[in-house]
């Protein structure tokens, strides 16, 4: 009997735990690390970075965290239109933004630092190119309106009670006085001395939407520093994706939510690209009946009316290029230039690809964008690639996990094959022994 044992031993330890071993050692050469903020940028982010364990120590990953850390709050120390609360818990009582804000009129510039220059100069670039329908001076505007905050008390399906007192619309007057401070043409920089100043009093800088992108893209850079080569960003409606998985290699997928709610509608493919989705399905308010959203027009004061329900920007990553920032603001500005006009924009530029989104459910993508139909697109909806309208077929939920097919790492499909293994090898082991095994000598009876 103990021979036998022995003999199960050994055997089991070369036909399961040594294949077992190292399968799961060869599939977990490459893992992934996943990174959640919950207080920065007014939004929930995420990061997955994928890394050679043999290269990246718990202690690299955890500087790795504290810097991404450090790079959101200096994104809210110069950006920030009012104290978050990430500013308030480090007592920063205000940011350069705010400053720059406070200061207008007074003759009195502020010094700010290269980040600062970089952006609000991308800033001005797109408000050139949409003629205005971005506008990074619309701090009057948005300030009046609040339509940020509101939303928590302003909407029936809001967490907070419906307030009726707190949800009106500004006055008529109030609103022509904002429109009277906007206009980027105005901002005063000097790259020479690094200093930005707003020349009329009352004018104010909102950059809450492009200052996400360029936290994607300040991390994006850093992480690439660190010798990374695949990553995911999450940034509210800002994503990016860098380099191809070594785990599951080929295109990265990016799944477009759909503004209706229920499955996504399509998904983007390609690696080292930022998406950014600007859309009034989320920040709006309700007045009676009527429904505001946030995105405004710098040119009449109220929300842009068209049919747009979203549009999502495609910009590939260039080394130097604030990709992400630039799809984030040409995510407002294209809204703005509406569908027509918006889409012929985008077609026309060769390194950006867009999509947009109509209320009444039809589905616009510029001609070379790389993408699937996802399992939310049903015959409700129409597709149009090019503005030619086309076929298609859904594209099946991926059954091991079907919020988010494209997830690099699932350690469950390694537990499984190794038990796979260790059951299978144990039972090699067994029938081997037993076959092997010598017959006594049986006894004759008498």
């Amino acid at each position: 009997m103990k021979t036998i044992i022995i003999k199960i031993t050994i055997a089991f330890f070369f036909f399961a735990v040594i294949p077992t071993a190292l399968f799961v050692d060869a599939e977990s050469e490459y893992l992934i690390k996943r990174f959640f903020y919950w207080d920065y940028l007014d939004t929930i982010s995420e990061i997955r970075v994928e890394y050679n364990k043999n290269q990246y120590s718990d202690d690299d990953l955890k500087k790795v965290n504290e810097e991404i850390e450090k790079i959101l709050l200096d994104i809210e120390k110069n950006f920030s239109i009012s104290v978050t609360p990430m500013m308030g818990s480090y007592k920063i009582e205000e940011s350069t933004l705010m400053k720059i804000n406070r200061l207008s009129g007074s003759g009195e510039r502020t010094t700010v630092n290269q980040d600062f220059l970089d952006l609000i100069k991308v800033a001005i670039d797109v408000a050139e190119a949409t003629d205005g329908g971005f506008d990074p001076t619309i701090g009057p505007l948005t300030t009046l309106w609040n339509i940020s905050e509101l939303s928590q008390y302003c909407r029936t399906d809001s967490w907070g009670d419906y307030n009726p007192e707190y949800c009106v619309v500004p006055s008529e007057e109030k609103i022509n006085q904002a429109l009277e401070k906007i206009d980027y043409r105005l901002i005063e920089i000097d790259e020479t001395a690094k200093t930005v100043y707003l020349p009329e009093p009352g004018m104010k800088l909102d950059l809450g939407a492009i200052a996400k992108g360029f936290a994607a893209d300040k991390v994006t850079e850093y992480l690439i520093d660190q010798g990374f080569e695949f990553f995911l960003i999450s940034l509210g409606g800002n994503a990016y994706n860098y380099g191809e998985s070594k785990i599951y290699p080929g295109k990265t997928g990016t799944l477009l939510t759909n503004p209706f709610g229920g499955k996504y509608l399509i998904k983007f493919l390609g690696n080292s690209q930022t998406i950014v989705t600007s859309g009034v399905y989320e920040r709006y308010i309700e007045v009676g009946n009527d429904i505001y959203h946030h995105l405004l027009n710098p040119k009449t004061g109220y929300p842009y009316e068209n049919n747009l329900m979203s549009v999502s920007i495609v910009l590939n990553y260039r080394e130097g290029y604030y990709a992400s920032a630039f799809a984030d603001a040409f995510a407002t500005g294209i809204y703005a230039l509406g569908l027509e006009d918006g889409l012929a924009y985008a077609e026309n530029r060769p390194d950006m690809e867009a999509v947009a989104i109509t209320k009444d459910k039809k589905v616009y993508a510029t001609s070379k964008l790389d993408f699937e139909p996802y399992n939310g697109l049903t015959d409700e909806f129409e597709l149009f690639v090019g503005g030619e309208k086309v076929d298609f077929e859904p594209l099946p939920t991926n059954p091991t996990n079907p919020e988010n097919p494209t997830d690099p790492y699932d350690p469950t499909r390694d537990l499984l094959i190794a038990l796979i293994f260790i059951v299978v090898g144990f039972g090699a082991t067994v029938l081997l022994v037993f076959t092997l095994k010598k017959p006594k000598n049986k006894t004759k009876e008498e």
